[in-house]
């Protein structure tokens, strides 16, 4: 066997740490036909050389989290003694001393 056709094998797992993915999203990818894989005794393995041409055009989806009220600005309200917040009269510690 010549030394040039050796290639490594990676499972699932070490695939999904190498993309910093979830093994789950990696067998996604394969069933899915993004990542090439193959079975070796009932088990599956991605080449290195797979793995290291997938990884040039992968990027993770990264969740984009929402601002609340950056598209709309809502003028802040202005609260005054006649609010009826103000007014509620309760039970327990006054602040009057």
């Amino acid at each position: 066997m010549d030394k040039d056709k050796i290639e490594n094998l990676f499972n699932v797992s070490q695939a999904a740490y190498i993309l910093k993915v979830h093994p789950l999203t990696i067998r996604r990818y394969i069933r899915d036909g993004r990542l090439k894989a193959i079975k070796v005794g009932g088990n599956v393995r991605i080449k290195e050389s797979q793995l290291a041409e997938f990884n040039k055009d992968f990027a993770p989806r990264i969740p984009q989290m929402k601002i609340r009220g950056s598209e709309q600005k809502v003028p802040a309200k202005i609260f005054s003694e006649a609010d009826p917040f103000f007014q509620l009269q309760g039970r327990g510690a006054a602040l009057n001393l």
